[in-house]
């Protein structure tokens, strides 16, 4: 059993969030950022094998991301490179670099891994996620989309149910660019994050992921989201993993 509350209960909210909240998503499935789930499993089955997705291997699929899904395809990396120091700042900062990502990538890559850093720490308050909001910027939308998410999270309290609510009404399921569903993905990590599996409740677990039938083809069937979880969060710790066949791609 993993102990609410811990940075494994967190990981494993996050995933389990972003796979409910996509599923749950209405936006149409042809958008530009088709196929991020896919690059989700495959970094996060490449960080659990122990590799550290270099740069020749790794650089042109995140160059053929939007900057919401190079974010969602980073948090395997992110996470494991995490701690309540920052300590591996550097190391992100020049891993971000050396994938020459556009300005809106890098800079989404960079505030994602400030959150997982402050995640890690002692204090798990939404109040202390509020410094790590851009404040000058020119516009609303130069905030980028993981400051975006992180802003709607902080309003709605951590709550997953209202935090979705928002996002769909401001139309952020919408197919339009630097949106479309990566957006609800990120709110959701974000939730998952804050929250842990106690936010997120076992009705909406129950639902979209133990009893969940797809209707049409879905990324995520056949994924062990629990698996994942726990391969990241042993990476993470620096435990070595058994040589066992994955439960994931």
């Amino acid at each position: 059993m993993v102990q609410a509350g811990t940075q494994h209960d967190r990981l494993a909210a996050a995933l389990e969030a972003i796979v409910i909240g996509d599923r749950r998503a209405c936006y149409p499935k042809v958008t530009a950022e088709l196929g991020w789930q896919e690059g989700l499993l495959q970094t996060a089955a490449a960080i659990a094998r122990g590799e550290r997705l270099s740069v020749p291997h790794w650089q042109a699929h995140f160059q053929s991301l939007t900057s919401s899904a190079v974010a969602l395809n980073a948090l395997p990396y992110l996470w494991v490179m995490a701690d309540a120091h920052g300590h591996h700042r550097v190391a992100v900062h020049r891993w971000v670099e050396d994938l020459e990502l556009s300005p809106a990538a890098a800079v989404a890559c960079e505030q994602l891994f400030a959150i997982l850093c402050q995640q890690m720490g002692a204090a798990h308050s939404l109040s202390a996620l509020a410094p790590l909001l851009p404040s000058r910027v020119s516009s609303w939308n130069d905030s980028g989309p993981v400051a975006q998410a992180l802003s709607l999270v902080v309003q709605s309290q951590g709550q997953f149910e209202v935090a979705f609510g928002l996002a769909c009404h401001r139309e952020w399921s919408a197919a339009i660019p630097p949106r479309g569903g990566c957006a609800i993905a990120l709110v959701s990590l974000l939730t998952g994050l804050t929250g842990g599996r106690v936010g997120l409740g076992a009705a909406l677990r129950q639902r979209w992921l133990l009893d969940y039938r797809p209707a049409q083809p879905d990324p995520w069937q056949g994924v062990d989201v629990d698996a994942l979880a726990a391969a990241l969060h042993r990476r993470w710790a620096g435990v070595a993993l058994p040589n066992i066949a994955p439960s994931f791609p």
